[in-house]
C-alpha cells in the first residue's frame, strides 16, 4: 500500500512541479511585458530604499537578468526534483539515480538561498547606482524565505546521503538473493 501511495503522489507531483516549470518562465515574460519592471515600478517595489534619480535601461536589464539568474536556479531545484518524482512514480524509491537527484535538488536549494541574498545585494546596488556619491546604498539582507531555503536544501541534501546508504545498502542485499 505504502509503495502504490508514493508511486500515486509522485505521479501527481512530478506533473505539478512540471506545470510550475512551465508557468514560471511564462510569468516572468508576462510581468516584463506587462511593465512590471519599468524604473518607477521596481523603485516603488523596494519602499526602504532611497531612490534619487529613474534607473536607466541598463540598470533594468541588469535587474531583471538577476532574476533571470535566480529562476534558473529555482528551474534547475524543479528540474531535479520532477526527475525524482518521475523515479519515484516508476517504483524507483531507493536507487542511486533517486538520491543522485535528491542531492542535487539540496545543493541547488542552498544555491538558491546564497543567490538570492546576492542578487538582492545587487539589485540594491542597482537601483541606488544613480544616487550622488555617498548616498548609495549597499544592503544584504537574509528573510525567513532564505532561511527556510538552507533549512530545506540542508534537508534534501542530508536526506540525499541517507538515501545513497540506503541504495547500497538495497542493492547489496538484492545481491544476495
Amino acid at each position: 500500500m505504502t509503495v502504490k501511495r508514493v508511486k500515486r503522489v509522485s505521479y501527481g507531483l512530478k506533473w505539478g512541479v512540471t506545470a510550475i516549470m512551465a508557468g514560471a518562465p511564462l510569468l516572468l515574460i508576462w510581468l516584463i511585458l506587462s511593465g512590471a519592471f519599468t524604473a518607477h515600478a521596481i523603485a516603488d517595489a523596494h519602499p526602504n530604499l532611497r531612490v534619487e534619480t529613474v534607473m536607466g535601461v541598463g540598470q533594468i536589464v541588469g535587474y531583471i537578468l538577476l532574476e533571470v539568474l535566480l529562476l534558473t536556479v529555482a528551474l534547475y531545484v524543479l528540474w531535479q526534483l520532477r526527475g525524482l518524482f518521475g523515479r519515484y512514480a516508476a517504483g524507483e524509491i531507493l536507487t542511486a539515480e533517486s538520491a543522485a537527484h535528491l542531492l542535487r535538488a539540496g545543493a541547488g536549494t542552498l544555491l538558491l538561498a546564497a543567490g538570492s541574498v546576492v542578487v538582492g545585494t545587487i539589485q540594491t546596488l542597482l537601483l541606488t547606482w544613480g544616487n550622488a556619491p555617498g548616498e548609495r546604498s549597499l544592503a544584504v539582507s537574509v528573510s525567513n524565505a532564505e532561511l527556510g531555503f538552507v533549512i530545506s536544501g540542508g534537508l534534501l541534501l542530508v536526506v540525499g546521503w541517507a538515501l545513497v546508504e540506503a541504495a547500497r545498502q538495497a542493492e547489496e542485499n538484492r545481491g544476495f538473493v
